[in-house]
């Protein structure tokens, strides 16, 4: 398995065939998504970066074989039509999402290599003079860490079996220093050109999603196995309630994103709008949600001028996507 930053978890090991996986990636898609889907099963994984919405990359792993884009969608669709396997969801900023995207499909310009052979000072130089976003990553036979740079400068250090990236190298610097450590680097450079790249948009998923369902009827069968049923056609699944139990859970966790960055006061006012919009249940009615967002980004600018208002509104769209996306 790839060797990404698990952090802010939305869902973890949900069985695929508990959704309409068409269904979920549009949902991630126009409630403005940051972050990565990732599929795993004993023979297959699959990794679907998203930023603002935009599926921007797609990776699949299987039988030693690596297939991206179009064949990597494709592929999780044949996967989702035997009702195998199981979904994690992280939530990202946009920095760290273009450095997963990097960590995937970014050109290698540090083979894997012992750490006590490479000049690692002369490597950061180099990306910091290039201006590449790309991710080092340190790892051992039982851990890895990483450190993830957009356009030559670091914006954080992950470390395995963390929830969160970390303004500071210490427990990197454990696993570099690690006699067996190994380093590689993978980067990018034409960002620009990615953040206006969307799969949704270039391919027919729905169409793709018929095609598997088609191709799993018409696979053949050994002489010798006992035949199984078709696979059935998915169906939309009754529009199931959100109760008030995991509505309170979602103010709460976008109560904490506020916390970071206006602290208490920025909670409380996020509350009170929706209080204005009826309560939390306003976070099910899209129109409501994006009236509270506009309301509360021009007041959040009165409790801190300095704070990253933008920064803070793309993490709430992106909490409130991943959320409601899969229920």
């Amino acid at each position: 398995m790839p060797s990404l930053p698990q952090t802010n978890p939305l869902y973890e090991n949900l069985a695929l065939s508990s959704l309409v996986l068409t269904d979920a990636l549009k949902k991630l898609g126009t409630g403005g998504f940051t972050g990565y889907l990732g599929y795993g099963s004993p023979s297959c994984e699959v990794y679907l970066v998203f930023i603002k919405g935009a599926l921007i990359s797609a990776l699949l792993l299987e039988e030693g074989r690596q297939k991206a884009g179009f064949e990597a969608i494709t592929g999780l669709f044949r996967q989702a039509v035997s009702a195998d396997g199981t979904i994690n969801l992280y939530r990202m900023t946009t920095d760290c999402a273009l450095c997963t995207h990097a960590l995937l499909h970014g050109n290698l310009i540090q083979k894997p290599e012992p750490v006590a052979s490479v000049d690692l000072k002369g490597l950061l130089q180099r990306l910091q003079a290039q201006r590449l976003t790309a991710t080092v990553r340190f790892t051992t036979p039982d851990q890895y860490a990483l450190a993830m740079y957009r356009d030559g400068s670091p914006i954080g250090f992950y470390h395995a079996g963390t929830r969160e990236i970390e303004p500071t190298p210490n427990r990197l610097q454990q696993v570099a220093s690690h006699p067996a450590a190994v380093v590689e680097v993978r980067g990018i450079t034409e960002t620009e050109t990615l953040l206006h790249h969307n799969f949704l948009e270039t391919l027919n998923i729905d169409r793709l999603w018929q095609a598997a369902q088609s191709q799993a009827v018409k696979r053949p069968v050994s002489p010798d196995a006992t035949p199984s049923p078709a696979p059935q056609p998915a169906t939309q699944p009754t529009a199931l309630a959100v109760d008030e139990g995991r509505l309170t859970e979602l103010l709460e966790d976008l109560q904490e994103i506020v916390k970071a960055y206006l602290g208490r006061p920025g909670a409380a006012l996020l509350e009170q709008l929706l209080n204005l919009k009826g309560g939390t249940a306003a976070l099910l009615n899209q129109t409501a949600t994006d009236t509270v967002l506009v309301s509360f980004a021009e007041q959040a600018t009165e409790l801190d001028p300095e704070a990253r208002i933008g920064e803070m509104l793309d993490l709430i769209r992106s909490e409130l996507a991943g959320r409601l996306a899969i229920r």
